[in-house]
């Protein structure tokens, strides 16, 4: 086997692992957006109980179905700090959290989008350094004479 040849088996394996990491990437992206989403609209939820005025609040349990309930209390909150450990904090400071939180993984997001263009950047280069080797392969092969491909 020819150093070309070996150069482009490696460039094979390499595009497959390029591939593979983009794909992880764009799955912890995909989970990533899924919190943000949620964390924002979790903010958004938290900012509006105390400024709504009404007597009762639908409460999805899921499959489409909702109760109906009494506002919450707004001046304390249960939050989630993972582990399945839950604080109560009061509700500003769970804004905070939250507003932190949804910073964190909007950088995380960043951080991944970059990683992503430098993988797809590579594997681009490794296509068109393939497509090379193959044309060369090609053109040789048309070259020979008396062979046929």
């Amino acid at each position: 086997m020819s150093s070309e040849e070996e150069r482009m088996n490696q460039l094979i394996v390499e595009s497959r692992m390029l591939e593979a990491t983009y794909n992880e990437l764009t799955s912890r992206q995909s989970m990533l957006e899924r919190m943000l989403i949620e964390s924002r609209a979790s903010l958004d939820t938290l900012r509006g109980i105390g400024t709504a005025v009404t007597d009762e609040v639908l409460v999805p349990v899921g499959a489409g179905v909702l109760l109906r309930a009494s506002p919450p209390k707004a001046d304390k909150v249960l939050v989630s700090v993972g582990a399945s450990v839950v604080l109560e904090k009061k509700k500003e400071d769970a804004e905070k959290m939250l507003e932190a939180r949804s910073k964190d993984i909007e950088e995380n997001i960043v951080t991944i989008l970059s990683q992503r263009n430098q993988i797809a950047q590579r594997l681009e280069a490794d296509r068109r350094t393939l497509q090379a080797y193959i044309d060369r392969q090609e053109l040789e092969q048309q070259q020979r004479p008396g062979q046929s491909g």
